[in-house]
This record gives structure tokens, C-alpha cells and sequence, in this order.
């Protein structure tokens, strides 16, 4: 914490020490430190901290080169947070304020009074002269902040980005009053989360904070929370005596101004709440919190104070060290947000697809459902479904899904594909096709679905539109195995097997390591009757992929017209350890002893 080591009161460096002990515990903290998306808050937050010790240099250094060297490094940290989260360029704001409160101790009440008092022009002269340096160093901050925030917008295109109302309700209500009404309300909850962090989910859209609409007792909480967000400030302005009160107002200073990026106040915001966003603000709530404890200390004994301070220190590290087990995995990350938020879709969304992943297809369809029951305009949960009904070989109601899905979402290019798949699988192969190329409108760059088309194509047997359509997936992605392994085996089929040695071998260019590629060389070497060849790349798919029956099978079908029937029969019998019931392999193992005992 910079007030730590850069206020020069002791008293005010135990509040600054006490704060950040509290800080470096709070288990709000836990999704910036273990979510990816996370990283971002934590870079801003580091770099927002070295660009204000920048700036107490430049304050402080005692030679001019210094002093401009060290406000250079201070904006260039500035903008270095910016680009990392937009919340770093609120740092501008906090280094003003510290220069105006902590380094010239120029209170609020002591503008007011000079405002107020309507001083003459020789009084404003002589201010301007004494504070000279500090109006020098505002006016750079100011300058400077401007630029930054000009160019962040000008990589945006000057535009704000789109949501959908799904990630944040409350900026799409028509009614203003009931808009800052939420919008208010989300602010007391950011504000819960800080003071007693137990509910903590990873996602709070999609019903998890339901809107209020009409008469609500949470107006109640609402109100309170202004009641005392007015009473800090109105006394942050009133007082001048209060030994705390540079730190009050720095850490008012530090829990409001990050938190405004977030606040739906400049522009709207892609979420309802996120966790991630109170990891600065935390750190002006904690100096407060202190500040708060050491002024009960004229009225309760100062060992009662430090004990609950040490009991809440020990909570606040229980449920961090809880909340981060909880981030290991996405399944008890997924099993907590749904205690929290039980009518949040997205949260079934996520517990699904975790299902499906790990092939519990049963809880995934229930989970599915139930988040088109509590978001039935859930394009991305009807297509997952969909694609589970479609695995089932339940065409028509995946049908459904995907259509309806694609009324919700016109250009949802996967589930126009996966309409083409489910067409195709029932014979409907205009329709599939015209799915498909829908869905290449939409996304020009989709070699999955051309991958299908090929497939359809081959269905249809127009081998010469399978073959192009395969290929133009494997130009856009040269790593897709599947369309390489289809050309390969359909030009076999047709008997141009030069040209399916061709592609093998170019496929292998990109795929150095896919054992399919090297099993399918194979097997046309063996067909021409190159024994040597075919022998070499049996052995190259089995070094890689040692465990698949099919392999030593046909290896074992080279040996035997190769008439090395030892070999043939080792290699069934490794076959048949590895898949007993290989009809394959017992057939030809079967006709081996036949032919070994005929002609003995």
C-alpha cells in the first residue's frame, strides 16, 4: 500500500500498515489472482501503484531532472495500466488528490472557505504563486490523463462496445429512474461483497441479481447505502480537525474513483458485477475499514479492538484460502456459483458443457434445459443441447433447437453447421447444404464446416466437390486431421493412390505425428505391394499411438500376404490383447493357422 511508506504521521503509517495486512487477505481478491481474465486487474493494479511512487518522486526529488524524469515514468506507467484495464487511468485521479491532501494538505473544507470568503484578485494571485508547483503538476496529470483517454478511444474507433441485455440488465431499461435505481443497487452490492465476501460467483448475469421493477425492500438497502456514502463525504468536507481524515478522504479517494470505469456512469458495462473490479477499490474500503476501528479506540478498549481485527483478518484468510480451492477446477467453481446464483442460466450453461466434457451426457441435457427454462432466448445452451439431441440420433428435436436458435441469433454461424449436419442424417441434402453455405456466409473463415460439406458431398458421392471443399478446410486450418485423412482415403477409393501418397505426404508436413496419417500410407503402400515401405510406416503409426487394434491388425494382414506368418500371428495376438473381440483380427488369426496347418 503506498500510504504505508509515503505519509510521513506514525499514526498514519500503523493505519496504512493494518490496511494493507487486510488487503493482502481479502478473499474478493480470489478471482483476479486465479482467473486468467484476471491477470489484467493485477497488472493495472501493480502498474497504477509504481505510476503514483512515480509521481511522490517527482514531488520530492530534489534535482529538476529528477523531478521531470520521474513524471515522465509516471505517465508512461499510467498509460501502461490503461492498456492493461481501462481502471488505470484513474490513477490520474488519485495522484492528484494525494498531492492536494497528502503533500499540500489543502482540505475540502479549505477550498470551501477560500471559495466561499469570494477572494480578491490579489489573494487568487498569491495562491496561484504559492502553489505554483502543485497547480504545474495537476495541469501535466490533467494534460496528460486527456491524451491517454483520446487515444484509448481512438484504438476503439470512438465507439463503446455492444452488449447484449443478458450481460447487463439494468442499462437496457427504458424507465431512467428505475435504471439508476439498479444501477444503484449493484453498487450496494459491490459494497456487501467488500464488507462480508460469502457470496462469491464467478458470473452474476442471467438473472443472478433480479431487477427491481416496482415497490422492493431492497430499495430500503439502497437508500442506506447513500445515507452513508453522503454522511462520509459531507464530513470529509466539513471537518479539518480530524486527525484521520487525510486518510479518510484518501480512501475514499481509492474505493471511489477505480470503481468508476465500473459504474455504468460513463459508459455501460459488459456485466452486472465482477469481482475482479473491486481488487483496487478493496483498498481504499480496507483503510477505511481501519480508519473506522482506530477512531472507536477513544471508546473501546484498544485489545477488543485488535482481537476482532485479528478474527477478521483469520475469516478473511479461511475464505480465501476456501474461495481458491474452489478456482481449481471448473467443476467446484461451477458447484459454488450455483449455490450462490440458482437462477443464473449461465451458470446450468457452464455446469453442462463441464458435463458433456466429461461425457456425462445425462446431467449436461438436465442442466441444458434448465437454462432455456430460466433464459428460454439462450442461443449458445439450444445449440449445445442440440448437439447432445443430435449424438443421440434425435434429429427432429435438434432440428428444433437449432432453428430456434438461429431465430435468436441470425448469424450464429456453428448452429447453421450443425443444422447442416442434422439435415444431412436425414436426408435432406439440399436443405443441409444450403445450411452450410449460410453458415460460410457468415464466417468466411470456418474449415469445420467445410469439412461437413465435404462430407455431404461425399455422401452424395460428388467426389470432385468433396475433394475441393476438404481442401479449402485444410488451406484455412493445415492442421485439420479429418479433412486430411478424407482426401486421402477417398483418392485410395478411387484408385489414385499416387495422389493419395501425394496428399499423405504433405499431410504429414503438418501433422508430423498423427499416427492415422502414417497407418493410412501404410495401407496403400501394402495394396501396390511395397511390403518394406508399408512395414516402416505400420511401425511409425504404432510408435505413436501404441494402443490402437486396428494397427497391428493390418499389419499382421502385410506379414501374412507378405507370407511371414510369424510375424503375422505376433501381430494379431497383440491386436486381440488389446481388443478381444476384434472380428478382424480372430478372422484373419483363424485363417493363419488354417493356412500354416495346410501347409504343413
Amino acid at each position: 500500500m503506498l500510504l504505508k511508506t509515503k505519509l510521513p504521521d506514525s499514526k498514519e503509517k500503523r493505519t496504512a500498515f493494518y490496511a494493507t495486512a487486510l488487503f493482502a487477505v481479502h478473499p474478493v481478491h480470489t478471482e483476479a489472482v486465479s482467473g486468467i481474465v484476471g491477470r489484467a486487474e493485477l497488472l493495472c493494479a501493480v502498474f497504477m501503484w509504481i505510476s503514483i511512487i512515480c509521481y511522490y518522486y517527482s514531488i520530492y526529488a530534489r534535482r529538476l531532472l529528477y523531478r521531470w524524469l520521474s513524471m515522465f515514468t509516471c505517465i508512461i506507467f499510467i498509460a501502461i495500466a490503461m492498456l492493461c484495464k481501462e481502471t488505470g487511468i484513474t490513477a490520474v485521479g488519485i495522484c492528484c488528490v494525494y498531492d492536494i491532501i497528502i503533500v499540500n494538505k489543502i482540505f475540502p473544507y479549505n477550498i470551501i472557505s477560500f471559495i466561499v470568503s469570494k477572494p480578491s484578485y490579489e489573494q487568487v494571485k498569491t495562491f496561484i504563486k504559492q502553489k505554483q508547483k502543485l497547480l504545474i503538476r495537476l495541469f501535466i496529470l490533467f494534460t496528460s490523463g486527456l491524451i491517454l483517454i483520446i487515444l484509448r478511444f481512438s484504438i476503439m474507433g470512438f465507439k463503446a462496445p455492444i452488449f447484449q441485455p443478458v450481460d447487463n440488465p439494468a442499462s437496457f431499461m427504458p424507465n431512467i429512474f428505475l435504471r439508476m435505481l439498479n444501477y444503484s443497487y449493484i453498487y450496494c452490492l459491490n459494497i456487501w461483497l467488500l464488507i462480508c465476501p460469502e457470496w462469491l460467483c464467478f458470473d452474476w448475469s442471467m438473472g443472478c441479481v433480479p431487477l427491481i421493477n416496482s415497490n422492493d425492500k431492497r430499495i430500503i438497502f439502497v437508500l442506506l447505502f447513500w445515507l452513508i456514502l453522503s454522511a462520509m463525504f459531507i464530513y470529509s468536507f466539513n471537518s479539518y480537525q480530524d486527525k484521520f481524515l487525510r486518510c479518510l478522504i484518501m480512501g475514499l479517494t481509492m474505493l471511489v474513483i477505480p470503481f468508476l470505469p465500473a459504474s455504468n456512469i460513463f459508459f455501460n458495462v459488459g456485466f452486472v458485477l465482477a469481482e475482479r473490479t473491486l481488487y483496487i477499490p478493496s483498498a481504499g474500503y480496507c483503510l477505511l475499514l481501519i480508519i473506522g476501528l482506530q477512531k472507536l479506540c477513544n471508546h473501546i478498549p484498544m485489545q477488543y479492538l485488535l482481537l476482532a481485527y485479528i478474527t477478521l483478518i483469520s475469516l478473511f484468510f479461511v475464505k480465501s484460502w476456501i474461495r481458491s480451492d474452489q478456482w481449481r477446477t471448473e467443476t467446484t467453481l461451477f458447484q459454488s456459483a450455483l449455490n450462490v446464483c440458482p437462477l443464473n442460466a449461465k451458470v446450468h450453461y457452464n455446469i453442462a458443457k463441464n458435463a458433456a466434457d466429461a461425457g456425462n451426457s445425462t446431467l449436461a441435457q438436465y442442466e441444458y434445459q434448465e437454462a432455456l427454462r430460466l433464459n428460454p432466448t439462450y442461443a449458445q445452451a439450444m445449440n449445445n443441447l442440440g448437439n447432445l439431441l443430435k449424438d443421440q440420433e434425435k434429429y427432429l428435436e435438434a432440428e428444433i433447437l437449432f432453428k430456434r436458435a438461429i431465430e435468436l441469433q441470425e448469424d450464429f454461424s456453428t448452429a447453421w453447421m450443425n443444422l447442416g449436419i442434422v439435415l444431412s442424417a436425414l436426408k435432406r441434402y439440399e436443405e443441409s447444404e444450403e445450411s452450410y453455405l449460410t453458415a460460410l456466409t457468415h464466417r468466411n473463415k470456418y474449415p469445420d464446416c467445410l469439412y461437413n460439406l465435404g462430407v455431404l458431398y461425399l455422401e452424395q458421392k460428388d467426389y470432385d466437390k468433396a475433394l475441393k471443399a476438404w481442401d479449402s478446410a485444410i488451406k484455412q486450418r493445415k492442421t485439420h486431421r479429418r479433412a486430411w485423412t478424407n482426401m486421402i482415403l477417398l483418392l485410395d477409393d478411387l484408385g489414385m493412390r499416387e495422389d493419395a501418397l501425394k496428399i499423405a505426404n504433405q499431410a504429414l508436413q503438418y501433422l508430423p505425428n498423427d499416427a492415422s496419417i502414417y497407418f493410412n500410407i501404410a495401407n496403400i503402400l501394402g495394396k501396390v505391394g511395397n511390403f518394406v515401405e508399408a512395414e516402416i510406416y505400420f511401425k511409425n503409426a504404432i510408435s505413436r499411438n501404441p494402443k490402437d487394434a486396428m494397427f497391428y491388425t493390418n499389419l499382421g494382414v502385410l506379414y501374412h500376404r507378405w507370407n511371414k506368418f510369424d510375424e503375422a500371428e505376433n501381430m494379431y495376438k497383440r491386436a486381440l490383447e488389446i481388443k478381444p473381440k476384434l472380428n478382424s483380427a480372430n478372422e484373419n488369426l483363424r485363417k493363419l493357422y488354417s493356412l500354416k496347418s495346410s501347409i504343413k
